[in-house]
């Protein structure tokens, strides 16, 4: 799934076009807006401190946190923040 994330960490907010994916229990972010495809944020869901799915403007949201850093994944495709929920469920 791709979709627009803006990740918060050392302070530093940033803005990506991301593809989504859970595998093994682990939240994926790969970096697709360049020429070469690079893996932006791998974590275990476990390990997360927090998970929040909400609305944001009409549109829906997964937001979660791991100590300093923080992530929101907004809906910008068909089915992402579905595809995610289910995902989780499966996971955790």
């Amino acid at each position: 799934m791709f979709t627009y994330v803006k990740l918060t960490q050392n302070g530093v907010t940033q803005l990506y076009y991301v593809q989504v994916e859970i595998v093994a229990g682990k939240l994926i972010l790969n970096d697709v807006s360049g020429l070469q495809t690079r893996k932006l944020l791998v974590e275990d869901i476990r390990q997360l401190d927090w998970q929040v799915f909400d609305e944001y403007y009409g549109g829906r949201r997964f937001s979660f946190g791991k100590g300093e850093m923080s992530c929101q994944v907004y809906e910008a495709g068909l089915a992402v923040i579905d595809y995610l929920y289910h995902q989780l469920q499966v996971a955790v």
